[in-house]
């Protein structure tokens, strides 16, 4: 389990640093690039542009490197959880009907979305939809017993999604 304190600490802490970061690369790329570059004379937008998009790509470079970090444990748990379920939200309409089928499979991406939901919106202090959540997971859970059935959300792997 993560705890969230700590989650929501090293999260600020990242998110900070990483606008820090943008920031003085930006500028700094920016302002190199005009000195070197610019005349004087007329606009400095496509080397504003440019100082930006090398400050995106240096600290996105930087996070991605600094993921396998112990410090970016919880942090990097819950982005690669988010991506998941952004997979799974692409795919919800066919898997929906499925599930309605009592297929297998679409009844794990189900199940393992709702928990996984669960667990981002508690650490996200997403609380607003929670119960909407919970009525959604108690149904499936009803299906799944009806259908005489028994998986674990634990059992999600992402090639499951390749049927739908």
């Amino acid at each position: 389990m993560i705890d969230k304190t700590l989650y929501r600490q090293r999260l600020n802490r990242i998110t900070v640093a990483s606008i820090l970061a943008l920031i003085i690369v930006s500028l700094s790329s920016s302002t190199l690039l005009i000195a070197l570059l610019s005349d004087g004379t007329g606009s400095n937008f496509w080397l504003n542009f440019s100082g930006v998009a090398m400050g995106c790509l240096i600290v996105g470079y930087t996070l991605k490197r600094l993921k396998q970090h112990p410090y970016f444990s919880e942090v990097a748990y819950i982005w690669d959880l988010k991506h998941e379920l952004n997979l799974i939200q692409r795919k919800r309409k066919a898997i929906d009907a499925a599930a309605a089928q009592n297929d297998i499979n679409a009844l794990i991406i189900q199940a393992f979305s709702f928990k996984a939901s669960k667990l981002v919106w508690q650490l996200d202090d997403n609380t607003l939809m929670m119960s909407e959540l919970t009525i959604a997971d108690n149904k499936l859970q009803q299906q799944i017993a009806a259908a005489g059935l028994t998986l674990d959300a634990t059992d999600y792997e992402r090639d499951l999604l390749a049927r739908f």
